[in-house]
């Protein structure tokens, strides 16, 4: 039984090396000779036939007679060697391929030209490692025109290719359950808080009209719930209106969508554009999106090709790609910005991201920073490759860089966006094994392509009696570098973004006039604000008589030196005193009942004093500020255990009068 499989397994490589090469079967060869012919008659005819050759080059038509006479020729090697640049030139790659490798097998050191073939057919194939080798090969063995310069070009090319393939980056792929599907599923998006999810998917239909099933894209919404997506569902009105909507983004707050709606037109050009819709709250509580509407003329181009938006974590900047007249290449990367109410004329984002190539599939993320997106333009691995560029201290676009292989394939790579913390990616595969043809997949993010860090932050502010409290503003301060973000509140909620470095502490705070003082410290190693992080804040209403606790004002162990930490927090309270011109404060000061009574007393006055003293030293007049210790006094929790003697351990703010 073996031997017939082996003989059915041989029989077509012999007929097939029969028909190719006839008796040109140099492995079967013992000591060939790789020198030149010393046969003059021989050497005529190869000359005869080299020279047939290159007329070749530039006509087609001669490599025929070129044939004919190097089947001629008596040596197998020299035929063969002939052969590899005939079938060469006439793009008969794989007979070419095959006799240079019988040559370079039996004469690895004579024929440089044979190895820029083999290296010029592996490029094509994109085989770049390969490539490099053979034409590394060819220039060593001292190539000459008309090949040689075109192989120094070839080979830097291929070596950085190959060079990308030797270097694999961190690569596991897993399927996203719900959102994908038995069908296919692409084009998609999950927003800044990860908690929706939006998508392309083509469905199978058939209904009783139709004589046969068609294929429907549908524009789809997802949401997660306890960790995992729903299966999903289409976009209801205005969304779905035409065959062909989809590529959206949304902004942080999830209450804009920009999308792209694409439709023909009398002349058969499919026409896209790119519309937006805010979502709006119906009487009974449900949510809506309202009609949806394009951008200006001096955005919106006709019969253009503008898609796939990605918008900015503060609404105002939005990039998206564009085949409109005046680029650099097939479709580029482009910019508009929202000012004085109004967004500003598309600016193409230049030559470090855009080519004379196709550049799409932008992806802006949380960071403002990072910008992921697709081309063709080199070094790609073949198709579209995905590549990551980050500003600079000036606010420039830096030369993109190949997120790597195996991410990046010989095949298109496409639609990569990223998950607000940074550490995972998404895109949209039909070469792996999922649910389905189409499938969108997330990988954990190598760190050197990873965003810079993100404080994403969410969250209801109500007053103690669950009220929605508005039209406030929360300051997040950056204790580094000191730069203060400022997150608006719309109708008792908000969220907010901003970006940090990876050891960064911030302080957020409120100071709100007729409501108490509010802080939070967030350090940079707390695993409670890994983003997306939720934090619901109450603010107290202040009162005559009324007292309120400061988190994060700290002491060390029987000292009442205020540490850096509680310097912070106390600068920003001495701001709201500044806000609350009017308002008199009495430091209360107390402690756990670890210790003696009488030192717990003198501890807690010192603290409170140390405290006052700080304020008034920054500019707070004296009348305006008192203190009082009352050592291990009028406890809030147990002192039986440790967590409740750290809530002991407090500095309260009496409101004397306001």
């Amino acid at each position: 039984m073996y031997n017939i499989i082996i003989i059915f397994l041989l029989v077509p490589n012999i007929i097939f090396s029969q028909e190719l090469y006839s008796v040109d079967s140099l492995s079967l060869e013992t000591n060939v000779d790789c020198m030149l012919l010393d046969d003059k008659k021989e050497r005529k005819k190869f000359n005869r036939a080299e020279s047939v050759i290159i007329k070749g080059r530039q006509d087609v038509k001669r490599l025929y007679d070129a044939m004919d006479l190097v089947n001629k020729l008596t040596s197998p090697l020299h035929r063969s060697v002939l052969k590899t640049e005939i079938y060469w030139l006439r793009e008969k790659y794989f007979e070419a391929m095959n006799q240079g490798l019988r040559v370079i097998e039996n004469c690895p050191d004579e024929f440089p030209y044979v190895y820029y073939f083999l290296g010029h057919i592996s490029f094509i194939q994109k085989d770049y490692v390969a490539s490099a080798n053979y034409l590394k090969k060819s220039i060593e063995l001292e190539l000459s025109d008309p090949y040689y310069s075109d192989a120094i070009m070839m080979y830097e090319k291929a070596k950085i290719l190959s060079d990308i393939i030797n270097n694999p980056v961190e690569f596991k792929p897993f399927v996203i359950k719900g959102i994908s599907s038995k069908y296919d599923e692409y084009l998609a998006i999950i927003s800044p808080d990860q908690e929706f999810a939006f998508y392309t998917r083509r469905l199978i239909k058939k209904t009783k009209q139709d004589i046969a099933e068609t294929s429907v894209e549908e524009f789809t919404f997802s949401q997660k719930k306890d960790g995992v997506f729903s299966y999903g569902d289409a976009m209801r009105y205005p969304f779905n209106l035409t065959d062909n909507e989809g590529g959206a983004t949304v902004t942080i707050d999830n209450n804009v969508l920009y999308y792209t709606k694409c439709s023909r037109d009398s002349k058969g050009y499919n026409n896209c554009d790119i519309y937006y819709t805010t979502k709006i709250k119906s009487l009974d509580g449900t949510y809506r999106w309202s009609e949806s509407k394009e951008f200006p003329k001096s955005i919106s181009k006709k019969n253009a090709w503008d898609s796939q938006p990605t918008v900015s974590s503060d609404g105002n900047t939005i990039i998206f790609s564009s085949n409109r007249k005046g680029g650099y290449g097939k479709t580029d990367l482009y910019e508009i910005t929202f000012e004085n109410n109004q967004w500003s004329v598309p600016k193409n984002l230049g030559t470090n991201i855009n080519s004379a190539e196709e550049e799409k599939s932008p992806f802006l993320h949380t960071d403002g920073k990072t910008l992921f997106f697709s081309s063709t333009n080199f070094p790609t691995l073949g198709g579209f490759d995905i590549f990551y560029s980050r500003k600079d201290s000036l606010g420039k676009w830096q030369k993109p860089i190949n997120i790597g292989y195996p991410i990046n394939t010989s095949t298109d790579e496409v639609s990569l966006f990223v998950s607000t913390d940074g550490k995972t990616a998404y895109f949209a595969s039909n070469k792996l094994i999922g649910e389905g043809g189409w499938d969108i997949y997330g990988f954990p993010l190598y760190e050197d392509a990873k965003p810079e860090r993100v404080l994403f932050l969410k969250g209801d502010l109500n007053d103690e009696d669950g009220t929605f409290v508005k039209d406030i503003e929360i300051e997040i301060k950056n204790l580094t570098t000191q730069k203060i973000t400022t997150i608006k509140v719309d109708k008792g909620s908000y969220v907010g973004a901003i970006t940090l470095e990876d050891n960064d502490d911030v302080l957020l705070s409120i100071k709100e006039e007729g409501y108490a003082f509010y802080s939070e410290y967030i350090d940079a190693d707390d695993s409670n604000y890994i983003s997306p992080s939720t934090l619901n804040i109450e603010l107290e209403q202040i009162s005559e008589g009324s007292s309120f606790k400061i988190d994060n004002i700290y002491f060390n162990t029987n000292s009442y030196e205020i540490n850096q930490i509680s310097e912070q927090v106390i600068n920003e309270f001495i701001n709201y005193l500044r806000v609350n011109k009017s308002i008199v404060i009495e430091i209360n000061g107390y402690t756990d009942n670890v210790g003696s009574f009488r030192d717990n007393q003198v501890l807690s006055e010192n603290r409170a004093k140390a405290v006052y003293e700080h304020i008034v030293s920054n500019g707070i007049q004296k009348n305006r500020i008192s203190y009082n210790g009352f050592g291990e006094e009028f406890p809030v929790d147990s002192n039986d255990n440790e967590e409740g003697r750290s809530k002991n351990r407090r500095t309260e703010f009496k409101v004397i009068s306001k």
